[in-house]
């Protein structure tokens, strides 16, 4: 084959334009004895981040682990500048503000799992997977990549964003060093 030519695994599969040594890389990394798999979870995109965790699933082997793992953005200071005075509210408020983020985020996590649940049983598997909260950060795509080099993971599996429109897939995409990225889209028309 040349290079550039089109490839598919499957006859009904969709005809991609994968180059040989990239399918070589790919299903290389595939066959390894175990793999580490991150799947972000993100709040504004709770139907992409349970597509993603499907596809981790599908992708996960016997001996393989999955972490899904949700980085809130810091709440902003906007929201504090809508107070009369910030510095006359109870450390109760201003705990409860800075909970917030990781709130929304076990509330996302809750339905991954839910869907997590669901896939393996459906596909008659068992995979460690475990569900992680990072720290609030104002740059959240830095700290993911980050949060995937710390895990040691193989592989990111991610959405494409709420509507396929979010700026983190391309970001991780250009900026993931020895990492394989897969953004999902099968959810998106």
């Amino acid at each position: 084959r040349t290079a550039g030519e089109r490839v598919s695994l499957r006859r009904d599969a969709p005809v991609l334009p994968i180059r040989p040594a990239s399918l070589a890389m790919l299903v290389s990394r595939l066959c390894r004895a175990s793999s580490k798999f991150v799947v972000g979870v993100s709040v504004k995109d709770v139907t992409g981040s349970q597509a993603a965790m499907k596809k981790a699933i599908n992708f996960a082997q016997a001996g393989d682990k999955i972490s899904a793992i949700h980085v809130p953005r810091m709440v902003p200071e906007m929201m504090l500048s809508s107070m009369n005075d910030p510095s006359d509210a109870s450390e109760d408020a201003l705990a409860s503000f800075a909970s917030l983020p990781s709130k929304a985020g076990a509330s996302a996590q809750k339905m991954i799992k839910e869907a997590a649940d669901a896939e393996m049983q459906r596909l008659s598997k068992s995979i460690d997977i475990e569900y992680k909260v990072g720290a609030p950060t104002s740059d959240v795509k830095t700290a993911l990549l980050a949060t995937c080099r710390y895990e040691g993971a193989n592989f990111l599996v991610i959405g494409a964003g709420q509507g396929g429109n979010s700026s983190t897939p391309p970001f991780v995409a250009g900026n993931a060093d020895g990492l394989t990225v897969c953004i999902v889209r099968d959810h998106c028309e």
